[in-house]
């Protein structure tokens, strides 16, 4: 079911799509996830995505969602693209109000639903954004692009003139 992804559901049929143990399956493309794309380097590429929807003691509205998807990001130390493959699968708790928040169960995220409507593709995104390193960057300088090395070799020899200006003293 691809194109329900991109299907706003209400309430009651969040409800419904639960107590089915219903699972949404589809792709999307990264150019479609608007948030995401802002701070993305390209936004070629899709992400893969499963959501199973079940109920909870209590009532809680569960969504277990499954991605997987291979962004490029900007690596800070060298400004060019890092390839970075998210691979996540977390629970999250629809919530009506975030007042209820609180009472939410352990090991589930809140998400307040938008006018007690959800957006299958906006929870995706959301989930792939807080995925995302803090400062993304190559693990190594040596993986960098052409600016790092460049300011590192300026940097090695900048330090090895101020080596060579210190006075040396004989003992």
């Amino acid at each position: 079911m691809s194109g329900s992804l991109h299907t706003w559901y209400s309430l009651p049929d969040l409800t419904r799509l639960a107590a089915r143990g219903a699972v949404l399956n589809g792709e999307i493309e990264l150019k479609r996830l608007t948030r995401l794309n802002d701070i993305l380097h390209a936004d070629s590429g899709s992400v893969s995505a499963s959501l199973r929807f079940r109920q909870r003691g209590g009532g809680w509205l569960i969504v277990r969602i499954e991605c997987d998807a291979t962004l490029q990001l900007t690596c800070q130390r060298c400004l060019e693209s890092l390839t970075h493959r998210v691979k996540a699968c977390v629970e999250v708790g629809l919530l009506e109000d975030e007042a209820v928040e609180k009472l939410m169960p352990k090991g589930c995220e809140p998400f307040v639903l938008e006018d007690g409507r959800l957006l299958p593709a906006q929870l995706i995104e959301e989930e792939l954004i807080v995925s995302l390193p803090l400062v993304p960057r190559h693990a190594r300088s040596e993986q960098c692009g052409d600016l790092a090395r460049h300011l590192e070799s300026l940097n090695t020899e900048a330090a090895g003139e101020a080596l060579d200006s210190v006075p040396r003293t004989g003992h």
